[in-house]
């Protein structure tokens, strides 16, 4: 990636005030003071750069029926092979190499936990994997992934409803995606050929029903120098009890998850911190550490995303 100077009042802008309408880049240069054809200019060099991943409604793949359940795999395999995993397509959303004995990580999205063991089992046996673990996702509290970029450290403060809607139980289906990743352009909706009082009244109902997390826009952590992905996997007294207390009390969490153990490997509780310092992840983990009730804590950085 070549270097470019970063606009942080635009990224900054773009994540946490993009305004729900039908030229939301118009009206998010207005509010914060700058010209549109700026806004415009920077977005699509961010964009051709990848550290500006897309912008648009961010959707809860709970609401997708091949999509219900989704769990953490690790793997104990060649490195070199890892990328193979990335064959499963869009079932796998992260794909990384991490410094433990479990040394790749990857996040698998199916209907059920048993579609899950079966495609786990049938990749294991193609890439020569004999030990790997399979955690699946128990509960969702926070899935927001926004990067405070003045601070250096993720910062995002929503929580996931505990019942989704399904697209089918709206009577949509999969070709909302698209409202995912909007073109760069004062009328988006127009410019994909979609009404666009409709799409914004759409996308408001959808947010409200928890198919939609937000509205805003996708950064590259690597492309904003966010370079320490930290996943912290903790065991707890009461799992249930600890999410709450670091949903309220630590900003900085972008992923918490409870999840289902097994012998192999016991820490129930995860959450990702990202930051442009080692010292940053530290900090927050040696916070969970002291809580009552914590058990064990571990950070697990990442060393490759296998997945750009």
């Amino acid at each position: 990636m070549k270097f470019v100077t970063l606009d942080f009042e635009i990224l900054m802008a773009i994540q946490y005030r993009l305004p729900i309408s039908t030229n939301p880049l118009q009206d998010l240069s207005e509010l914060i003071g700058k010209k549109y054809e700026e806004i415009e200019r920077k977005l699509r060099e961010y964009k051709a750069l990848g550290i500006l991943k897309r912008y648009g409604a961010n959707m809860n793949y709970r609401a997708f029926p091949n999509f219900r359940q989704s769990s953490l795999v690790g793997f104990k395999v060649d490195e070199k092979k890892a990328s193979r995993i990335n064959e499963l397509g869009e079932m796998v959303k992260h794909n990384f190499l991490r410094d433990s004995e479990y040394n790749v990580w990857f996040t698998l999205k199916c209907r059920n936990i048993a579609e899950i063991e079966n495609i786990v089992l049938k990749i294991a046996q193609e890439i020569g994997v004999e030990d790997y673990i399979i955690l699946p996702t128990k509960k969702v509290y926070k899935m927001d992934v926004k990067y405070d970029l003045y601070k250096g450290i993720s910062w995002s403060y929503s929580f996931e409803p505990e019942r989704v809607t399904t697209i089918a139980e709206l009577g949509l289906d999969e070709s909302i995606r698209r409202l995912e990743n909007l073109p760069i352009s004062r009328r988006p909706f127009v410019e994909l050929g979609i009404d666009e009082e409709e799409t914004v009244d759409l996308i408001k109902e959808l947010m409200r029903r928890g198919i939609v997390r937000d509205f805003s826009g996708v950064l590259s952590e690597r492309g904003i120098g966010f370079k320490f992905n930290g996943m912290n996997v903790v065991k707890a007294k009461n799992p249930e009890n600890l999410a709450r207390k670091l949903l309220t009390d630590f900003p900085q969490i972008t992923h918490l998850i409870e999840r289902f153990t097994n012998e192999k490997w016991d820490y129930s509780l995860y959450f990702m911190v990202h930051a442009v310092e080692k010292e940053k992840v530290e900090e927050i983990a040696k916070k969970v550490v002291g809580i009552d009730g914590v058990e064990d804590l571990r950070v697990i950085y990442s060393k490759e995303n296998l997945k750009p």
